[in-house]
């Protein structure tokens, strides 16, 4: 009987213990999940604080680069507009200096065309011819005779003549286009005034049927003069024969070159009709 009871017992004992061992083990689970669910209430409160947090500091940053992008345009456009403010003020200055050079230039043009005017009344016969010789330095005791080419312009007609001095004076200048094709570059030419362009200055050989250039280049030395002369073959010293003998002397070599000295004395023959009238 005594057996029965003792093993009743510890049935019982096992039995209570099981369940407190259940008890316990499901109270610690539940106290883990109630931690576990807390954590991740609290996770997704702190996610929520933090995102929002981040969502106003993201507006902040926003803010900011909407106030640096509003003064940034503002200093382009002011930029801008003093950039625009110096660009037309070049253009006017621009404007102002080509305008201030044309009255410049007009009114020494003008100056140029009465000088000249006054001396062809005076000095030229009225005739607007002027003498052009080339001679070599040992002949300018007698240009007259001994020259190497004589260019007579004349301005009313505008025609320009040609001659050749006489053949002992041009032999040591002559060559023709055969001996080397490319030597024509080197063919001395003048500005002719009927075409307003260049012109060679040719040599026909009778004898021989050949045609001959001058070489430029052996007359591009001190060893060759230009001189001016009047109608009448008198030297000229002023100021535009001078410069329409410069402009002879350089247009043999650079066909380029400023042309305003035959064109005033154009202008001048021009002025000088309209004034007649």
């Amino acid at each position: 009987m005594i057996h029965i009871y003792q093993y009743m017992m510890i049935h019982i004992y096992q039995y209570m213990m099981i369940h407190i061992y259940q008890y316990i083990i499901l109270y610690i689970i539940k106290h883990i999940m109630d931690s576990i669910l807390n954590d991740i209430k609290e996770l997704f409160v702190n996610i929520d604080k933090t995102s929002e947090q981040s969502i106003k500091d993201i507006s902040h940053i926003a803010d900011d680069i909407k106030d640096v992008y509003f003064i940034l345009e503002y200093k382009y456009q002011i930029f801008m507009n003093i950039l625009f403010l110096f660009i037309i003020c070049g253009i006017l200055y621009v404007l102002y200096r080509d305008y201030i050079y044309r009255i410049a230039s007009k009114m020494t043009r003008c100056s140029d065309i009465t000088d000249i005017i006054n001396y062809n009344i005076k000095d030229n016969d009225n005739s607007y011819i002027y003498n052009i010789y080339i001679v070599h330095v040992n002949n300018s005791n007698n240009i007259i005779k001994d020259f190497v080419v004589r260019l007579e312009y004349n301005f009313l007609t505008e025609k320009t003549g040609i001659t050749l001095g006489e053949h002992k004076i041009i032999v040591p200048l002559l060559f023709t286009p055969t001996d080397n094709i490319s030597k024509m570059k080197n063919a001395f030419y003048i500005f002719d005034l009927a075409e307003k362009k260049q012109k060679y200055v040719d040599y026909y050989e009778k004898s021989s049927g050949k045609v001959f250039f001058l070489d430029r280049k052996k007359m591009a030395t001190k060893k060759y003069k230009y001189y001016i002369t009047s109608n009448t073959d008198e030297k000229l010293n002023d100021e535009h024969s001078i410069l329409l003998a410069n402009f002879i002397k350089k247009y043999a070599y650079d066909n380029s070159t400023n042309i305003d000295p035959i064109y005033n004395i154009l202008y001048a023959i021009e002025s000088k009709k309209n004034m007649e009238y």
